[in-house]
């Protein structure tokens, strides 16, 4: 028996459980382009004449990012689309995802700009795990700082006035959730920023997709086929948001919702502590001149150890 779209009559082809809806190939595409909409225009995320830098990493998410803005900002001549990828110099990993990204943005007439860990701090992302100590933090934790560096680094170079990242709402439940276990909320009105409280010197950063599912992303990019790199990276292996996503997953499946709940209450909690965060004050970092709280930045902490200096 044929199941019937629940906004047309086509067959439908996929269950969006977190909302009950049974969609044909077209609604599924043309909602997801919708719910990102809404999410922009709720959060005044963009404007009309924006140079907007899209950080893509050649995976699924940023490549249904780039697809949906570009299909969203057509109606926006003055604004303009810049795909920005960071190269962190993963032997054997970042060269098929930057194919990728370049397939995807030439598909859509854009130009892909490409800035590389070798170039801004001397180093591969391997060659500084190779480079670090015995007892030195997790090969993540250097390629998180590193990346929101460079990412502020070239924005900057390129003149955009916002990033746009491709966070869905998998990620940033999950995100929200160790925060939480972890006893600081506190870091969720910093990484829930919105643009109007961005910090100087920091080029804006907006996350649209953040009520787009993991399920959604990949309805989407299969049924576009869009071009994407969709191996793990070899460092990935980061066993409590594992555990986190584990948990998740399960309660979504069990109790469809859940993600978008999760959310929800991370918005109230970054509500109530924004002022507290915003008490937080911001001087230059003596070595490279980036806005931080404290004296060195840690970008330029974790270099200067990787040197031994």
């Amino acid at each position: 028996m044929q199941v019937t779209c629940s906004k047309c009559n086509n067959e439908a082809v996929y269950l969006r459980r977190y909302t009950g809806e049974r969609l044909c190939r077209d609604c599924m595409v043309n909602t997801t382009i919708d719910r990102v909409r809404k999410t922009i225009n709720a959060q005044q995320m963009l404007r009309e004449d924006d140079r907007i830098a899209v950080a893509i990493s050649g995976g699924k998410d940023s490549a249904v990012l780039l697809d949906v803005l570009h299909k969203i900002e057509r109606r926006y001549p003055h604004a303009e689309l810049v795909p920005l990828t960071i190269d962190e110099g993963i032997l054997g990993y970042r060269d098929k995802a930057l194919e990728a990204a370049r397939r995807l943005s030439s598909s859509l007439t854009l130009s892909l700009e490409v800035y590389s860990f070798k170039e801004l701090f001397g180093n591969t992302l391997d060659e500084i795990i190779d480079a670090r100590g015995d007892d030195a933090l997790g090969a993540c934790s250097y390629c998180g700082v590193l990346r929101r560096y460079a990412l502020n680094m070239a924005a900057k170079d390129l003149n955009a006035d916002v990033v746009t990242t491709g966070h869905n709402l998998d990620d940033e439940s999950q995100t929200i959730l160790m925060n939480i276990l972890r006893g600081e909320s506190i870091r969720i009105s910093r990484t829930s920023r919105r643009r109007e409280d961005s910090i100087e010197g920091f080029v804006p950063r907006v996350k649209p997709l953040t009520e787009i599912s993991e399920r959604d992303i990949v309805a989407y990019s299969y049924h576009l086929m869009l071009p994407y790199h969709d191996v793990p990276c070899p460092y990935a292996s980061e066993a409590y948001r594992n555990d986190v996503r584990n948990f998740l997953n399960k309660m979504e499946y069990e109790r469809p919702g859940t993600l978008l709940a999760v959310l929800r209450s991370g918005e109230s909690i970054a509500n109530m502590v924004t002022q507290e965060s915003r008490s937080i004050e911001f001087s230059e970092c003596i070595e490279c001149g980036e806005p931080t709280p404290s004296v060195l930045c840690k970008a330029c902490q974790m270099l200067k150890e990787i040197r031994g200096e």
